[in-house]
């Protein structure tokens, strides 16, 4: 069954468990973004709230990303990983409460925006290798 957002999938499958790494490193990277830019502008009382909005941003992009990820023979998981995005927005929603500081934001937005920018990268370069030598 073709999906229309077949379009927004990669060149080549994502690993499954790149795939489920996908909203916690977009959450993550945003709320450190956020941090900074509140820190850098001196803006904003010092926390930076989880928000929903950001998390319903990581859910559809995982959604989007669902029908590129290399799922071999595991169809049943494949099913299964069909509701993983609502469980990405359905936590956001539950933490939309929460907040952390400013400074704890960008401690964890900047490592996550490294390994997302290294990943990306990674994942490129690879392909291109791969598909120079006919692979």
């Amino acid at each position: 069954m073709s999906c229309a957002l077949d379009a927004c999938s990669p060149a080549r499958p994502l690993p499954v468990a790149l795939w489920l790494t996908v909203p916690v490193l977009f959450t993550a990277t945003v709320l450190g973004l956020v941090g900074g830019a509140s820190l850098a502008l001196g803006v904003g009382d010092g926390m930076e709230p989880l928000s929903a909005p950001v998390f319903g941003a990581a859910a559809g992009v995982t959604a989007a990303l669902h029908s590129g990820v290399a799922w071999g023979r595991r169809e049943r998981l494949r099913r299964i990983a069909r509701g993983y995005p609502v469980l990405v927005l359905v936590t956001g929603i539950a933490l939309s409460w929460a907040s952390l500081p400013s400074l704890v934001g960008v401690a964890i937005g900047v490592p996550a925006a490294i390994a997302t920018v290294a990943v990306c990268v990674w994942e490129r370069s690879d392909y291109q290798l791969s598909s120079d030598h006919g692979a």
